[in-house]
């Protein structure tokens, strides 16, 4: 091709104008089309119970969990019963306060003779050539196998931690620094098909201690600025408790529901 004869295009500024304005026009309209189907999206919610779909670990069957009885146990066995999942240090630490007094609240209402979920405890410093060490973590939930405390040290040849991040979908890696341990003291909430859900109608997971932490802020804020109006938390810990009791409630009432909707 002889490019030798090829002159420069020459640009119409009323057409690149037109252009530029048929791109921003579309840019807006599309802004409002999302907002409005967000908003519908969150007006849907608020009439709802169903706890939202997260994440499905059901294609996991490579880790068995030793639990605090000496039983070598697979995830599938607690198919068939919602089970709370949550992290924890052998001296409960500061982090999980708020999840375990959402959960110690939780199952103290539920009606005698109702479905009671199962629990699962990862006990993050505990020993697996000793797993009876960890047989006293939240003694107050009960006995195996309706609460299975699982050691779950850095030094586990199947990782379990490692299974906490990709499979159960933790935001931390549990892991040391300077001493002191790091993870996620969120609480996970699997129903019977050990598929992972969250509250309806909040853009957050059960993180008891991010909702504990903003309600220290609004507190603090409060004394410093007692006269200054100050903007409340999306949530309180009263109400995604309730969530939580409501999820629980309608994942019992709908056994057999699988995936999105």
């Amino acid at each position: 091709m002889d490019v030798s004869k090829l002159e420069p295009a020459d640009r119409d500024p009323v057409k690149l104008r037109n252009t530029a304005l048929l791109v921003t026009a579309f840019m807006v309209v599309s802004s409002f089309v999302i907002l409005y189907a967000y908003n519908r999206y969150i007006e849907r919610s608020g009439e709802s119970d169903r706890p939202s779909f997260k994440a499905s670990v059901t294609d996991n069957n490579e880790v068995l969990m030793l639990t605090s009885d000496g039983v070598r146990r697979d995830l599938k066995d607690l198919a068939g019963n919602v089970t709370l999942v949550i992290t924890v240090t052998t001296e409960i630490a500061e982090e999980s306060q708020p999840t375990i007094l959402a959960v110690r609240s939780v199952l103290n209402e539920i009606p005698e003779g109702a479905p009671r979920p199962n629990l699962l405890v990862f006990v993050l410093d505990g020993d697996e050539d000793q797993p009876e060490s960890v047989s006293a973590v939240l003694s107050e939930f009960g006995k195996e196998p309706q609460v299975w405390r699982v050691p779950a040290s850095a030094d586990r040849k199947d990782s379990i931690r490692a299974f906490m991040k990709s499979k159960l979908r933790y935001g931390i890696y549990p892991h040391e620094k300077d001493g002191k341990l790091i993870y996620d003291s969120q609480l996970i909430l699997l129903d019977q098909h050990l598929q992972i859900r969250g509250p309806i109608g909040v853009p957050i997971d059960w993180d008891f201690e991010k909702v504990a932490g903003w309600e220290a802020q609004l507190e603090e804020a409060k004394r410093e600025h007692p006269d200054k109006e100050l903007t409340l938390p999306m949530i309180s810990t009263e109400q995604l408790r309730d969530l939580l009791k409501k999820s629980i409630t309608y994942l019992y009432d709908n056994p057999e529901e699988k995936g999105q909707k």
